[in-house]
């Protein structure tokens, strides 16, 4: 799902290897499937934080963890 994302960008290898491995943990944080409706929603907000200059592992991870939790908590 997140090639959908990444085939129009370039990337350094470094940074596509991050990428995956953000989008792969928080896929399985919340059980989601790599091919999802839910997992699409991740890659597209993965991606525009990164496009947007966040580009630190662990404040990705923890900006869509924190976005998924808020998520969870406004629908239930």
């Amino acid at each position: 799902m997140i090639s959908l994302y990444l085939s129009n960008s370039i990337l350094y290898p470094d940074d596509l290897a991050m990428l995956q491995r953000v989008f792969g943990e928080v896929c399985a944080d919340g059980c989601h499937a790599t091919n999802s409706a839910e997992a699409e929603l991740i890659a597209g907000t993965l991606f525009n934080l990164f496009q947007n200059g966040t580009a630190d592992e662990a404040m990705l991870l923890a900006e869509l963890r924190l976005r998924q939790q808020d998520y969870f908590l406004k629908t239930g």
